[in-house]
């Protein structure tokens, strides 16, 4: 196979990974170049929006595209490719409401309408949950929702939030208080992003994927009325909160092989087919997009949830293990040049290390939603 040919099924599967989810996003994404959009990612949110990529895993029966969890891996994948940030900002998106629409799908109507909001309006959901701090547990909340009447007032901080600029909406994890401040156990709260009392404020300054819009999020008692406030009970709570783990450890790592790939464009074509650096790299990335789209396969065929969840890990797991020592061959496949003129390729091969800091990280894997985990992967370090 000859570099031109190899660079041709790159394009390809970007293509076909964008368009078969959401018509024209290729060519939207593609008027740019990876590294503007790094520097500005509002088009392509915008472009995302325009093209309802944003409904992607949003039920057909609440307005969405309601694709399979296969197709959402190779369409982070594909985005990833040609926007890194945009696809490590969005999965904060995808993952919950693909947790929340299997939620409404089973009669909860209370997720069914916040869902088909996000659907027919094609709006972006930030996802405030768990920070990846080392030794905090997952449970510690750094926001909570005070009854108040027929409404709550919601107080709280997140940072990181991606999608902080460009959110329609922020789905904030928060601790349930009476209005005499007894603790009424833990719910999703979505706050529309235009509420009174919620600031952005800055927060991230490292430049790796400094686009995807990582503001800290401030609500100062935001007013949010009962109907947005999903309450994570019983046996509802615990299975959304392993779909939200099971999806997140999937689109987070289809989202970095995307980065990845966007690092293999460094290399020239004509250079491609006779690099061995390069092809043992692609070819690792694509055993890596397989063994995710087997996890995918489980939540596509209606595995239980927890060998949903372990094999998601896994995959996750083997990605961060072999994922920076491949994106270590692409840059070297990419030679001298490139790193001389441009320190965008470089800082992506850095990029690719930061998986590891995504909840859950090795080594603190106990908490809500994670109990379907087996002992093997909580225990990895």
């Amino acid at each position: 196979m000859t570099g031109r040919e190899i660079e041709d099924v790159v394009v390809a599967d970007a293509r076909a990974g964008l368009d078969a989810m959401a018509d024209g996003l290729f060519a939207a994404l593609s008027a740019r170049s990876a590294e503007q959009h790094e520097q500005d990612a509002g088009p392509a949110f915008a472009a995302l929006k325009r093209t309802r990529a944003t409904a992607l895993l949003v039920p057909r029966e609440y307005a969405g595209t309601g694709a399979s969890a296969a197709d959402a891996v190779r369409f982070q994948v594909a985005l990833g490719t040609l926007a890194p940030a945009v696809a490590i900002a969005t999965t904060m998106h995808h993952y919950k409401i693909a947790a929340l629409g299997r939620v409404a799908r089973s009669g909860d109507e209370r997720a069914a309408a916040i869902v088909k909001d996000l659907g027919t309006g094609a709006g972006l959901l930030a996802s405030g949950g768990a920070e990846s701090t080392p030794g905090r547990d997952l449970r510690t909340l750094g926001s909570w929702a005070v009854r108040d009447g027929a409404d709550w007032l919601v107080t709280g901080l997140k940072r990181p939030c991606s999608l902080s600029t460009s959110m329609d909406v922020l789905s904030l994890m928060a601790e349930l208080r009476a209005a005499d401040g007894t603790p009424e156990g833990y719910a999703q709260v979505f706050v529309p992003a235009g509420a009174e009392s919620l600031e952005r404020e800055p927060f991230w300054t490292s430049p790796v994927f400094g686009a995807a819009e990582s503001h800290a999020v401030r609500l100062s008692g935001v007013r949010v009325p009962d109907d947005r406030v999903f309450p994570l009970r019983g046996e509802t709570g615990r299975r959304f909160a392993t779909d939200c783990y099971t999806w997140f450890q999937l689109l987070i790592s289809a989202s970095y092989l995307g980065v990845a790939r966007c690092l293999a464009s460094a290399t020239p074509a004509d250079r491609r087919a006779g690099s061995r650096r390069w092809t043992e790299a692609f070819d690792g990335l694509r055993r890596l997009q397989a063994e995710l789209l087997d996890a995918a396969d489980a939540i596509d065929t209606g595995r239980p949830a927890g060998d949903q969840l372990n094999l998601a890990v896994r995959a996750r797991d083997r990605v961060e293990d072999e994922i920076g020592a491949l994106g270590g061959l692409l840059l070297r496949a990419a030679g001298g040049g490139t790193f001389a003129r441009t320190g965008f390729f470089t800082l992506l091969a850095g990029a690719l290390h930061a998986i590891a800091f995504h909840p859950p990280q090795r080594g603190a894997r106990e908490g809500i939603g994670l109990e379907p985990l087996d002992a093997e992967s909580k225990d990895r370090r």
